[in-house]
């Protein structure tokens, strides 16, 4: 009998220790009271939830936690109309407290919610590939109140000039404070404006052809060779023989298409 007794107080005790381990494990609940409920649907799922920022009447602390409609509705947070379905925020619920079972939080992924901006990360994908200007790079230049368009231009000398990303900081620099002692053009000149520099650049070499993924990267030395049209050189400008017709209109083809502007030929003789 006294074994029997023993038997049943084992396996009792059996029973009621792992009930006690899952009774140690349960989450802590979260607290506080209720400070704000905004309903924020995905662009991508279309799936709307309830983003709640709670204050903590302990430590004084602020906190927010994504919960679905269902929850959120059954905290008394939203209401939910059951003929049209839409939801909206029960007003009343602010500055009451609340009680969330940690369990019913959706947690943020990190990875999705900081999604980059499409203009700097096409920015840093074409020229991070080409001097090392990646996204952080480009996108602490624009949060630092510098326009895209201003910033790809940069980005283009830079490249023109086969500079790195400090003579990108540098032109920023020069563009913010008006100081363009610091900076040579490819052609070797110093810009006295930003208007100088962006005349400098080849066609094509701007934000829209890299948007357009129609943007190609000439290196530095090509650059530099495809001077300007007023820059060619256009002939010797009247350095011509004439043709002896007596007008001594020469028609110049020396070296380069010159004009033959001289007037002064050698044709005067009839």
């Amino acid at each position: 009998m006294k074994k029997r007794y023993t038997s049943i107080f084992l396996t009792l005790a059996l029973l009621i220790i792992p009930t006690g381990i899952v009774f140690a494990q349960e989450s802590t609940p979260i607290t506080g009271t209720v400070q704000t409920v905004v309903l924020e649907t995905d662009a991508t799922t279309n799936e709307t939830v309830a983003v709640v920022t709670l204050l903590d009447a302990t430590t004084g602390e602020t906190q927010t936690v994504t919960l679905d409609l269902e929850t959120a509705a059954a905290l008394g947070l939203v209401t939910t109309d059951s003929a049209t379905g839409i939801s909206t925020v029960n007003e009343g619920s602010i500055g009451t407290a609340v009680e969330i079972d940690p369990a019913t939080v959706i947690e943020d992924d990190e990875a999705e919610s900081e999604e980059e901006h499409p203009v700097g990360s096409a920015l840093g994908d074409f020229f991070g590939d080409v001097f090392g200007a990646d996204y952080d790079t480009i996108m602490a230049v624009h949060e630092d109140g510098v326009g895209f368009g201003v910033i790809a231009q940069a980005l283009w000398l830079t490249n023109q000039i086969d500079g790195d990303t400090s003579t990108f900081q540098s032109l920023i620099e020069a563009k913010q404070t008006g100081d363009y002692s610091a900076i040579t053009l490819a052609d070797g000149s110093t810009p006295d404006n930003w208007g100088d520099v962006v005349k400098s650049l080849k066609k094509g070499d701007n934000l829209g052809s890299i948007m357009s993924g129609k943007a190609e990267v000439d290196s530095g030395e090509e650059n530099a060779s495809k001077a300007p049209d007023n820059e060619k050189d256009h002939g010797n400008n009247g350095n011509g023989n004439g043709n002896n017709n007596g007008g001594g209109n020469g028609n110049g083809n020396n070296n380069g298409n010159g004009n033959g502007n001289n007037g002064n030929g050698n044709g005067g003789h009839p």
